[in-house]
């Protein structure tokens, strides 16, 4: 097989865990801005024991291929010496309240895409193309010169996992330490009876943390025989939006790769679940006050998730599954920048633009 072939095949492996992500969260109707919400202002708790029931699953699966050696968990980006502190805190909190703005994740962005709706279209748009400018753009020079200096550098060959941070390299530590992790996020999902009755919810969560560990699996192995070797990786959604539209314009010079075709596949998945449960809407903003609280919103989760390292599925539930020192502080910075942003808008009130600028506004 050429490389080129082996690189569309890679991104059709991509579309298809990414069909699979989207479809059982439309069906379900997952969310992890919802989950946070309910979690914080009502008795409610499904959408949450799912997505913590999903990261139960997806860390069993991704340590259990890295302790029997089917991927290497140590050469991703996410296990490396940098850690950026500034970013993972800062960004998160930018993301977090971003979404709280939108009123979902990126990548729910491209679940409510997959059913019609026009804003999360355009929203999407302008996480991608801010996100590419705060990585590599006009915005890069500025997050290189204040998060990033806030950041802390591991000794050589070293790693940010952190049970080895915690416990050292002892493999049976790293293994009780996931195992813990494992029963208590996963017994706490499953404690509750009416929960376990949810059985669309619990294949829901099942078919998530299982798309994770395919894509650190699809990465790890089909990936490394290509010209140009990608790192292992799982499923993202901040940066792979902006290299999809990317790849949209220049795809003649340049070939998709598995996170691309997971941005399409999410998508694809969306609209089948939502033709199948006739859920197909077109969706427009209301007014120009939600279109500027969106876009403002979009921007922020572009910016705060690359300096994050990822969004609420990128750090929450691959970063989780790597284990990674990073991804808890980004997590955590998401969770108190959602919760931040939904108190402000429930419950307080945002500055009016001033005078001259409400001149004209309905």
């Amino acid at each position: 097989m050429s490389d080129s072939h082996l690189q569309l095949f890679i991104t059709l492996l991509g579309f298809a865990g990414g069909a699979v992500f989207g479809y059982a969260a439309r069906s379900a109707h997952f969310c992890t801005l919802g989950a946070m919400e309910e979690a914080y202002y009502g008795a409610e708790r499904t959408r949450l024991r799912t997505w913590l029931l999903a990261i139960a699953v997806a860390v069993a699966i991704t340590q259990y291929l890295d302790i029997a050696g089917y991927i290497d968990l140590q050469r991703s980006w996410r296990l490396g010496t940098h850690i950026s502190l500034g970013g993972a805190v800062i960004g998160g909190l930018m993301f977090g309240l971003g979404m709280a703005l939108v009123g979902t994740c990126a990548f729910g962005m491209l679940v409510r895409l997959g059913g019609g709706d026009m804003r999360a279209l355009l929203s999407s748009l302008v996480l991608g193309i801010v996100g590419y400018m705060t990585m590599s753009g006009i915005l890069a020079p500025l997050r290189l010169a204040t998060v990033e200096r806030l950041s802390l550098e591991l000794p050589p060959l070293s790693t940010q996992m952190l049970p080895v941070l915690l416990l050292g390299e002892s493999p049976l530590a790293r293994t009780l330490f996931a195992a813990l992790l494992v029963l208590g996020l996963g017994g706490w999902a499953l404690s509750s009876a009416r929960f376990r009755r949810k059985n669309l919810h619990i294949l829901a969560a099942l078919a998530l943390g299982l798309a994770i560990g395919w894509g650190w699996w699809i990465t790890s192995t089909l990936g490394q025989e290509t010209l140009y070797p990608q790192q292992p990786d799982s499923y993202s959604f901040v940066r792979p939006i902006g290299q999809s539209i990317l790849w949209l314009m220049i795809s003649t010079g340049a070939s998709a790769k598995f996170l691309v075709g997971g941005v399409f596949g999410v998508i694809a998945g969306a609209f089948l679940a939502a033709w199948r449960q006739r859920e197909i809407i077109w969706e427009a903003f209301d007014d120009a006050r939600e279109m500027r609280r969106h876009l403002l919103g979009a921007a922020l989760m572009g910016t705060g998730g690359i300096m994050a390292g990822g969004c609420t599925i990128g750090q929450g539930m691959t970063g989780i599954a790597s284990l990674s020192l990073s991804a808890f502080l980004a997590l955590g910075g998401i969770i108190a920048g959602a919760l931040l942003g939904i108190r402000l808008l429930i419950e307080g009130e945002w500055p009016r633009p001033p005078r001259f600028m409400r001149r004209h506004t309905p």
